[in-house]
């Protein structure tokens, strides 16, 4: 069954911005769906938390240089 996440990100400037995170996020296994909005600064994704976890979406985000507010 697959999971959503939707994460506070900020740094993302614009439409490029987004669809980097898109890609990265896209290449990822078991990712099905990803959203990013640079205007509301977060970044929404349907996966399957079999295959990624919650914290490898977040690596994937920080690494492209953005920064992810991980919720409790």
């Amino acid at each position: 069954m697959p999971a959503e996440l939707t994460l506070p990100v900020t740094g993302m400037t614009c439409g490029g911005c987004e669809n980097a995170v898109k890609r990265a996020l896209g290449a990822l296994p078991g990712v099905s769906a990803v959203a990013a909005s640079h205007q509301s600064n977060e970044v929404s994704v349907t996966y399957d938390s079999a295959q990624v976890s919650p914290d490898q979406i977040a690596a994937k985000i920080a690494s492209l240089g953005y920064h992810v507010h991980l919720q409790s």
